[in-house]
């Protein structure tokens, strides 16, 4: 049975991601496709706009036959982090190929700036750039000018994808990377005129504004999103201006991403109406947007520096599968190198814990009770 693999959030899952999913299947030729996924919050350190379990229900509907969770703690992270924990995941399951969308399209591109990436020349130019008080994807980036083609650099699924060879590489896995190129708008592209691939953040502003989303996203997800309420990062300012109101500095000293004396910049911050106010008026060079957002949820989740034991994930964490997925894991669940978890209980990890922990987090404006959703059999949809 040939697998293959992809690291996916669906946030929502829209044509753009179905037309990946079909190339995947089509370029490959697998028997079984397995899905990575992010949890109730995604890469970028915002709140995903519909719960992981209906995403997952997304994914098995749409020709995925089994998909992973990814655990927060490796969720909320730098590239980097984010790209070998998921990479990881994959090669414990012994996936034979990963395919990725591109904003280039381009691997060979990719794994020369790869080679870049490690080579001691960037080290060397990147440090530089830090200590001139520059944030590290701007340093990076900088970098990369000096060495390589920063035209293939600056796209944020292309940085990714360059990731993941280096997670391949540092793993010493026998996976094999492909790419796909994304078609018709890139990630933060705003609404496109006469064609039904938006960008995901173009239909999360649609799905805020009460918009008809049925033209750009396949009908099962239409059908599961309907009538549910859409999460933003704004519901939980609350709960965020209480954390960091009744925190001392030493308390947000400990939180996983605070380092540079950003607990000191964040304490320093007497009102705020938003959190995106507040985030405008802690951004810096040295302190970008995407590191100020999953920085203030590491906070409003309590996430510690020391709860971070390794970037490899320790568990294989089902939230659903079809009858390929249960025949796939069914063939490899007795190689594997870390447990399979299928029923959640409390005490299973300390990365698990946090996740039922961010769950609950996460029900406080959801509309339904995602926590008590941990504890529910995996998610199972039967071939058609």
């Amino acid at each position: 049975m040939k697998t293959v693999g992809i690291i996916v959030e669906y946030n929502p899952l829209h044509n753009g991601h179905l037309h990946h999913i079909k190339e995947t299947r089509r370029k490959s030729g697998c028997d079984c496709l397995v899905a990575v996924m992010s949890g109730n919050f995604t890469q970028r350190g915002e709140p995903a706009m519909i719960d992981k379990f209906t995403r997952t229900k997304m994914a098995l509907l749409n020709e995925v036959d089994l998909v992973i969770e990814l655990p927060f703690l490796l969720t909320i992270q730098s590239a980097d982090i984010f790209a070998f924990s998921s990479v990881s995941l994959l090669d414990y399951l012994g996936v034979e190929e990963l395919y990725f969308g591109s904003e280039s399209g381009d691997v060979k591109g990719l794994y020369r700036l790869s080679e870049i990436l490690n080579s001691k020349e960037y080290n060397k130019l990147i440090k530089g750039f830090l200590k001139e008080g520059n944030s590290y994807p701007t340093s990076s980036a900088l970098a990369v000018k000096e060495l390589g083609d920063s035209t293939i650099y600056d796209k944020p699924n292309n940085i990714l994808g360059i990731h993941y060879i280096n997670a391949v590489n540092e793993l010493n896995s026998k996976m094999k990377i492909k790419t796909i190129k994304r078609i018709k708008t890139n990630y933060h592209d705003e609404f496109t005129k006469d064609t039904k691939v938006q960008s995901a953040s173009t239909i999360r502003k649609l799905l805020k504004a009460n918009k008809d989303i049925s033209n750009f996203v396949p009908i099962s997800v239409n059908e599961l999103i309907r009538d549910r309420k859409v999460i933003d990062l704004e519901m939980f300012y609350n709960d965020l201006k209480y954390m960091i109101i009744s925190s001392t500095k030493k308390d947000i000293g400990k939180i996983f991403g605070m380092n540079e004396g950003l607990e000191n910049r964040i304490k320093s911050i007497k009102e705020f109406s938003s959190i995106q106010d507040l985030i405008e008026k802690v951004i810096s060079r040295r302190y970008t947007n995407s590191k100020l957002k999953r920085s203030l949820m590491h906070i409003l989740c309590q996430t510690k520096k020391e709860t971070l034991e390794t970037i490899e994930v320790p568990y294989i964490r089902i939230l659903g599968m079809n009858d390929t997925g249960k025949a796939y894991l069914s063939s490899v669940k007795k190689d594997l190198k870390v447990p399979l978890i299928s029923k959640v209980t409390e005490n299973i990890h300390p990365y698990l814990d946090t996740e039922l922990k961010v769950s609950m987090i996460y029900s406080l404006v959801s509309d339904r009770d995602i926590f008590k959703e941990e504890f529910h059999p995996v998610i199972y949809e039967h071939n058609d």
